[in-house]
């Protein structure tokens, strides 16, 4: 066995490669990196601009349509309603208050009554949560659809909605 790694001329072989395998390694890699650069821009990288996308064809006597300022209609009317401080129901005890606004039909004439029967609303439904139910991103997604829902409910049409201004658990 000792005898295959000696060369058949008798002289002991070369621990270190010479220069010359050492540039030649060189001379390969770079033309395999230039090589392979050239074939990933030809194949990779589009030529030209990107087509067009074709537009379907509307009929003319569709009007185009007005871009929307927001999510309620431009008359619309906020009512704010008095800081709502109530205390939430578990242990350990905590305190919410919370700011909100309804936001009505142009021309609503009972804001008073309806302002004081969403608020009386929002306090009932408040005192029944606990800590646990407002609790992180869910907790108060749920808890603005739920104060919304009843608000709309409680509104009977007059209301389109209601905006949190404030909301602070302490």
């Amino acid at each position: 066995m000792a005898q295959a790694l000696v060369p058949s001329n008798g002289s002991a072989p070369s621990a270190a490669p010479s220069t010359g395998d050492l540039v030649k390694s060189m001379i390969a890699a770079v033309v395999l990196g230039i090589a392979g650069g050239g074939a990933f821009g030809y194949f990779a990288v589009p030529v030209g601009p990107a087509p067009a996308p074709v537009e379907e064809a509307k009929p003319a006597s569709v009007a185009p349509e007005a871009p929307s300022a927001g999510r309620f209609p431009s008359d619309a009317l906020e009512i704010s309603i008095p800081s709502i401080i109530v205390d939430l129901s578990g242990e350990p005890k905590s305190r919410v208050r919370l700011d909100v606004s309804i936001v009505a039909v142009h021309g609503t004439s009972e804001a008073s009554v309806l302002k004081n029967e969403v608020r009386e609303d929002i306090i009932a439904y408040l005192k029944g949560l606990t800590v646990a139910d407002i609790q992180g991103v869910r907790g108060l997604q749920n808890l603005r659809e739920q104060l919304e829902d009843r608000a709309k409910i409680r509104g009977r049409g007059a209301i389109l909605g209601l905006l949190i201004g404030g909301f602070v658990i302490e």
